[in-house]
């Protein structure tokens, strides 16, 4: 009886021992080879001071790590949004929600990069002198570029760099049939870099807003017809961050 348990110990033991090969010990003594797929659940998204090397496989498998350098900025993914309906100003130059929001995360210690781009199509009223001319009631037609960043925007502020106006010209030559409206569009690209030095991640959003000058018609954003949809893209870089350098 004896013997029977201690074999069984014994078996126990070795079986425990090849399964914890290279797992839980700082000096494992053998290497571990694995075929197939390996998944990797419930990992930590952080702080880049901490996990500071990332990891690269060569062609056969293999593994190995490269320090992640403090200058440098690592591609994170992308995120976008359209516009679900048309944005209607009527005679007025009030600036208005276009619909184009984007949430996105600050995580501690991190430089966040974000490069912005936008597209939104638009079409203003014409009118005609009764001859060969056709007048446009407005003068300028833009999109605004707001953000909001949490614990430090209370509401949304104007990014100045994000803004583009397009000015429209003075005259149209007349079309056959005759066109109660022009089309066109706006768009624009800023890069942004937001610091998070806190230990806790945080949010930003970024949103459109509409803008107009002497505007004496029917201003649409988006179209209606299926000739444009209004877009917002964002690239997300993350760098680490290390506190404030002095330059000489």
């Amino acid at each position: 009886m004896k013997q029977k348990i201690f074999i069984l110990i014994g078996l126990f033991t070795n079986c425990l021992g090849m399964a914890q090969i290279g797992v839980g010990t700082e000096n494992p003594t053998n290497g571990i080879e694995i075929e197939g797929s390996v998944r990797f659940r419930n990992l930590e998204e952080g702080d880049l001071k901490v996990f500071n090397r990332e990891v690269l496989m060569d062609k056969e498998g293999n593994l190995g790590y490269q320090d992640i350098e403090s200058d440098r900025s690592y591609f994170v993914k992308m995120v976008s949004n359209q516009m679900k309906e048309q944005v209607i100003v009527d005679k007025t130059d009030q600036s208005k929600d276009l619909q184009l929001e984007v949430e996105l995360e600050l995580l501690p210690n991190t430089i966040s990069v974000f490069e912005i781009h936008y597209n939104v199509p638009f079409s203003f009223e014409v009118v005609n002198d009764g001859r060969y001319i056709d007048w446009p009631l407005v003068n300028e037609v833009g999109a605004r570029l707001m953000k909001k960043e949490e614990g430090k925007d209370s509401n949304y502020v104007n990014v100045r760099e994000g803004n583009r106006a397009l000015s429209i010209v003075s005259e149209y030559e007349n079309t056959y049939p005759r066109l109660n409206s022009r089309r066109a569009f706006v768009e624009g690209m800023t890069i942004q870099e937001v610091v998070n030095t806190s230990k806790t991640i945080k949010k930003i959003t970024y949103k459109m807003m509409s803008y107009s000058k002497a505007n004496e018609g029917l201003l649409k954003f988006n179209s209606d017809n299926g000739e444009g949809i209004g877009m917002i893209l964002v690239k997300v870089y993350h760098k680490p961050y290390y506190g404030e350098t002095t330059k000489n």
